[in-house]
């Protein structure tokens, strides 16, 4: 005679933490797809009033709002005066995305200049350290329609990582990083009459 023997234990459900209806931390909700940073390094002599609107003038031929969010200056010391700029520009491409470029200017050991131009005339140059750091995303939903509730947030995810990422990848991204990012960062080294005066990346979007 065979006996059998069940042994009975009490299920207890553990909700996952990846669960549908729970929002992922926001750290991982994909709104932004950052480029790389670039950076600029140049010692020398160079025109800061003519480098600040060109970049202006560059931003609005391109539809871009541009301020400037922050200017910082610390007294001079020993070696020059220390300035930091923060600017920003920002176009919204459609109701979805907007281009956000970011740009950190750091200005150290500077002092003023007086400089005889080629029609015999003077005017007043910046001599010292100048650093350029450039950041550059495509933001999406920057209007945060989406973030009214944690199944919204989590179905914003859904859409960007398995419907339009592509496109994002692909086509806003690419646009920026070629057509904006990297051409200002081109253009800013030909300003300040650096080595590099080639964009070689003119032709790289909308290759594929």
């Amino acid at each position: 005679m065979l006996v059998f023997y069940f042994y009975l234990e009490t299920f207890k459900y553990i909700p996952s933490k990846f669960f549908l209806m729970k929002p992922f931390p926001f750290a991982y909700v994909d709104v932004k797809s950052p480029a790389d940073t670039n950076y600029i390094q140049y010692k020398g002599v160079w025109d800061m009033q003519d480098l600040y609107e060109f970049v202006a003038s560059f931003f609005h031929g391109q539809k871009f709002k541009f301020h400037e969010k922050r200017y910082i200056y610390k007294h001079p010391g020993p070696f020059g005066a220390d300035v930091k700029h923060m600017w920003q520009a920002e176009r919204n491409v459609e109701d979805y995305y907007k281009f956000v470029i970011d740009i950190f200017l750091h200005t150290y050991d500077t002092h003023d200049i007086e400089v005889v131009m080629k029609d015999g005339g003077k005017k007043i140059f910046t001599k010292g350290r100048l650093r350029i750091q450039l950041m550059g995303k495509v933001e999406t939903d920057y209007e945060k329609r989406w973030d009214e509730n944690a199944f919204y947030a989590n179905l914003r995810n859904f859409f960007h990582k398995y419907v339009i990422w592509k496109k994002i990848e692909a086509f806003w991204w690419d646009n920026m990083h070629y057509n904006v990012f990297l051409k200002l960062h081109s253009l800013i080294k030909e300003r300040l009459k650096m080595e590099s005066e080639a964009y070689e990346h003119r032709y790289f979007h909308k290759v594929r």
